[in-house]
Formats: C-alpha cells, structure tokens, sequence
C-alpha cells in the first residue's frame, strides 16, 4: 500500500470513528442546591416618610415591600428647587460591607429642562444648599434620574445605613405633567466587581 492509500485509509477511520462517537453521550449528576436568606440590605422608611409635602393634601409618599426589598416613592415638585430630607434608609445589618449601586433603567421625561436627583448620604451627615438663583445640595453622591445610567454609591458597612433625598429643578415657565416617574434598581453586593 502506498504512502496516498494509506492517507485516504486513515481518513476513512477517522471519519468512521468521528461519526460513531458523535451519538455518545456521557451524564454526570450534579446538585444544585438554592439556600435563600434574608435580605441583608434592605429599604426602610427615613424619617419624612408621610409628612406634609408641597400642595393641599400631599404626603410624602414612601411605600415598602413586606421584607424591604423594594421601595416606591412619591414627592410633589413645583417650579423652581424643592428638596426632601431623608425619606427613605437604605440598612445594612449584616457583619460585612457591602458596595451599593442605583441603576436609572427608565428616566423621568415630560418636563422640559427639569434636573431630578436623588443623593445618598451616611446616617446623620449634614446636608447644605447654596447658590443663586438655583441652590442645590454642596456636598453627597446623586444619582441623576434623567438619564439611563449605573452610579456607584460607595461601601456601607455591616451595620451602617444611606439616608436618601431627592432634589428638583423645574424651571419656571415648563409645563408641569400630572405625573413623571423613573425606574430604578438598587444594586448591592460583597463583591469589588462591576455588576452587569
């Protein structure tokens, strides 16, 4: 047999051999197992929840889920800045630190020229406006609603707490909706990494 016979032959093996194994399967078990826990960050309600907010019978709004982890909000804006204090905590009552994200999946749109923030302080830090003729907050991490976006926030530690507050600019002059609402998600984890 010649040197071309013989690699025509073990062609034909191969391709004999690549056929026959390409119906095996081979099955390994393997367990999953899924063992939920509390949430160890949660959502809790800051010390203005449910006060007087601007306009005949508004209450700052803030609505909780039954184990903290979701949160819904309310504030009524009008012209020029509005700014409300501490309405909502976000709690850490686990041992170790976590590193908290805000994602805008959905902005808020329909008013023209309007800033819309949230910012983010440690429990307790004091807060200050300055500026003319548009003050807004001179210190804290914000998170801008207007636009699409993931915002680190910083480490909370076991134990330690964000106090939320939500800041507006509308300029005089826009026209004022009936409603405007952003989605948002709080994102935390052990983990340095990004999340995706």
């Amino acid at each position: 047999m010649d040197r071309k016979q013989k690699s025509v032959s073990l062609l034909i093996a191969l391709a004999a051999l690549t056929a026959t194994l390409a119906s095996v399967f081979a099955y390994y078990p393997v367990t999953a197992t899924l063992s939920p826990t509390s949430p160890p960050v949660y959502f809790a309600t800051g010390t203005n929840a449910g006060q007087n907010d601007i306009g005949s019978g508004n209450t700052i709004s803030v609505t909780i889920g039954s184990n903290g982890a979701s949160l819904s909000f309310t504030v009524h804006p009008t012209y020029q800045t509005c700014y409300w204090k501490n309405i909502t905590i976000i709690k850490n009552d686990d041992s170790k630190a976590y590193n908290i994200y805000l994602r805008v999946v959905t902005p808020v749109s329909g008013i023209s020229g309007a800033t819309v923030r949230i910012y983010v302080y440690n429990k307790g830090a004091a807060r200050g406006l300055s500026g003319y003729p548009t003050p807004a907050p001179t210190s804290g991490t914000y998170v801008d609603l207007t636009t699409t976006g993931t915002t680190p926030i910083g480490s909370l530690s076991g134990g330690g707490a964000f106090e939320i507050d939500v800041y507006t600019y509308i300029p005089e002059g826009s026209t004022l909706p009936s409603s405007a609402s952003a989605q948002l998600l709080l994102i935390y984890t052990p983990s340095s990494e990004t999340p995706p």
